[in-house]
């Protein structure tokens, strides 16, 4: 017998004898009948929980589709960004530790986790007082699952995507347990291209016209390993280890026209070869101590997160008046580390729930970036343009919080963080250092009210948005000689106060009303000068953000399920440091996903996804509108162990449009981020099936580490 149809042969045997032995046991017991069925939706007092299991969309998925099906959750893969509704980008957790990744790489990594190791997502519009106040607009947390049972299990799985160029994934978990080891190891590996289109003109006294044609490429290897250990009925310890090495790299070819008076006064041509390589190690360590059989606990966390990473940047550019060309290459060494120490202690009493903790951070990066020029055949260092920058940030962090369920309907819960802050900055080539510290409290309040099919609350927390490395670095990065962008080391961090009203119904029903207040927003600021054109981090603005967020999530049928949202809002800005006019901001955009069954056995599903952006203000800016649509089908065999998913994106192959008003110049974007592609994926799970939440060791500072 020919081996693959040997392998086929013995799969279906093994799962006809196992289902034998199933229907066998069963008839002895067939007058017993145990139904639990999840619901969908949670409201709880400081956050709404989506179940996987309890969607039929959600099911044969990876994660970053499954993030798509959660009510108040907005996925844009054009822009590799996933937000809330109506907010800005969210910080992304998974069992509570801080991905250090953003962009594509995020959106790459989270298609390597499968929806069925997915236990629940929580959506933390106002995070409370045990979470670090850092952060825009909430955390989400997505909790995954681990094998209790006896023995071996896991799953391989493999994607394939055709957008402008081809590109792969593979995937592979492995898991074992005892009594009281528990292991898991997962990797997973990537290769991948795009094609990107980004067109940028700045219209003033200097005009100026930028196309640059991208070919983005990714290769990256990330295996992990998962450990905990039962010393006894009250104590538990464990560790996760997570090793990255990844290759984004990317061939630009770039033309900037430059006019005055309607006349061309100069055009450069230059080709750029990005290459970078990053090594990324990611160690959290826990201790959970048990102080009584009514759940008063004890935690204890550290964690290390280091990255080596090495780039290598040579351009040239054309200067077309007196036909020069000028050969450049940048090398830069970034090393950022961080190290993390956390005690939490809780305490749940008759009266109610009080939770404690302190924790100390440290965040150490330095960079070493040289500019060359190429002079007689030998590249000679221009020391004006190279930089040395080193930055010490420390954080001192201290939390209260009291929880309580009054009675069946009523419960609440209020916190107060504080957090100390020492900056020291420092540019040895001139000498420059900035120190300063500074302290803030952040509180938090929910109140929560439930009957039988109704959820209410109210809650409010602060929070504190802090630069990452790009923002602060002074370094410039040059797209040509006459263009760069650098970061701003005196720039502050911005901050945002949160309030919202939700209601649930039915736990289908989600609508919510919210106003954020931000003081000291800061972003990218470009300006121009003649040929020079350049950008810089600063802070810029205040707002008020005033909006209304309406989903429903339901199986309107038994075999269609949908879920689709409405979202408007009102934003009223104020800008300093910058010449800017502002309007009022006005959003309105919507989604409709749809899932249908397409037979009895509920093993082949159909999706349709819609949405759409109206065009909008925001501060100084208007974005046009943007539609998307996606479809595709999804098939189970094997009783599910066998997951085959085949997808079209992006299929109006829509582009980002955009423009920025100042009162001496207006700018304006264009661009195409390769998202209209095919995509095929496959994979098997082996093993037991029967899964439980995962333990999980909060590293929420990574994302700053960019």
């Amino acid at each position: 017998m020919n081996a693959k149809y040997f392998l086929v042969f013995s799969l279906v045997s093994t799962s006809l004898f196992s289902q034998t032995k199933k229907n066998d046991s069963i008839k002895s017991i067939d007058e017993v009948k145990i139904t639990s069925t999840k619901k969908l939706i949670e409201r709880k007092a400081d956050r709404l929980v989506f179940n996987v299991d309890a969607s039929m969309a959600s099911q044969g998925m990876d994660a970053m589709e499954t993030l798509g099906n959660v009510p108040m959750l907005k996925i844009d893969e054009d822009k590799a960004s996933i937000s809330i509704v109506g907010k800005s980008n969210v910080s992304v957790m998974v069992n509570g530790r801080m991905l250090n990744i953003s962009g594509d790489a995020l959106v790459s990594y989270l298609k390597t986790i499968r929806s069925e190791n997915i236990a629940k997502v929580e959506v933390i519009t106002t995070p409370p007082a045990k979470y670090e106040a850092a952060g825009n607009s909430g955390i989400l947390n997505i909790v995954l699952k681990k094998n209790p049972n006896m023995g071996f299990s896991g799953n391989i799985g493999t994607g394939l995507q055709q957008r402008t160029y081809f590109g792969g994934n593979a995937n592979g978990t492995l898991n074992y347990q005892t009594e009281k080891l528990s292991l898991s190891f997962k990797t997973n590996y990537l290769n991948s291209a795009k094609r990107s289109i980004e067109n940028y003109s700045i219209l003033g006294s200097t005009e100026s016209y930028s196309q640059s044609r991208r070919k983005d490429m990714w290769k990256s290897i990330a295996p992990s390993l998962n450990m905990s250990y039962k010393l006894n009925k009250n104590s538990e310890i464990g560790f996760n280890y997570l090793f990255t090495h990844q290759t984004p790299d990317m061939d630009i070819l770039n033309t900037t026209n430059y006019f005055q008076n309607s006349q061309n006064i100069e055009n450069l041509f230059t080709n750029t070869q990005h290459r970078e390589k990053n090594t990324m190690n990611t160690l959290g360590v826990y201790y959970d101590l048990k102080l009584d059989s009514i759940g008063k606990k004890l935690s204890f966390t550290g964690n290390y997160y280091g990255n080596n990473a090495t780039t290598n940047v040579n351009f040239n550019t054309l200067k077309s008046s007196d036909e020069s060309l000028a050969f450049v290459k940048t090398i830069s060494i970034v090393k950022p580390e961080i190290f993390s120490g956390q005690a939490d202690l809780e305490l749940p009493y008759s009266f109610g729930t009080i939770e404690t903790g302190a924790k100390f951070n440290q965040f150490k990066n330095s960079t070493d970036i040289g500019y060359y020029n190429l002079q007689n055949q030998d590249w000679e260092i221009d020391a004006t343009r190279s930089n040395l920058f080193q930055y010490t940030e420390q954080n001192y962090a201290g939390y209260f919080s009291f929880a309580k369920i009054f009675n069946e309907k009523w419960s609440t819960k209020a916190g107060l963080r504080y957090e100390l802050t020492n900056v020291n900055a420092y540019t040895p080539q001139t000498d420059e250092r900035t120190k300063y510290s500074y302290g803030e409290w952040f509180p938090s309040a929910y109140i929560n009210y439930k009957n039988e099919k109704n959820s209410y609350t109210i809650s409010y927390s602060r929070r504190i948005n802090r630069p990452d490395m790009e923002s602060l670095n002074p370094f410039r990065w040059y797209e040509n000689t006459y263009s760069y962008s650098t970061g701003n080391p005196l720039l502050k961090p911005s901050y945002m106060s949160n309030f919202e009203l939700g209601y649930t119904h039915n736990n289908k029903f989600n609508a919510s009303l919210y106003y954020l207040h931000q003081t000291n927003g800061f972003g990218q600021v470009s300006f121009q000068d003649g040929l020079l054109h350049y950008g810089t981090y600063l802070n810029t603005y205040d707002s008020d953000f005033f909006g209304a967020t309406v989903s429903y999530t339901n199986k309107i049928k038994t075999w269609w399920e949908i879920s689709t949202y409405v979202n408007a809002s009102l934003t009223d800005s104020k800008v300093y440091n910058i010449e800017a006019t502002t309007r009022k901001g006005k959003t309105f955009d919507y989604s409709i996903r749809n899932t249908f069954t397409l037979n009895k056995a509920k093993t082949i599903n159909f999706f349709l996804n819609f949405s759409q952006a109206l065009p909008y203000h925001n501060v100084n800016s208007y974005f046009h509108s943007f539609t998307n649509l996606d479809s595709g089908i999804k098939i189970a065999l094997m009783e599910k162990q066998l997951q085959i998913n085949a997808s079209v994106s992006n299929i109006f192959a829509q582009y980002w449009k955009g423009d920025i008003y100042y009162s001496d110049n207006s700018q304006h974007f264009n661009n195409y981020w390769d998202g209209r592609g095919f995509r095929l994926s496959v994979n098997y799970t082996f093993g037991n099936k029967k899964v439980k939440e995962s333990r999980s060791i909060d590293f929420e500072e990574k994302s700053r580490a960019k």
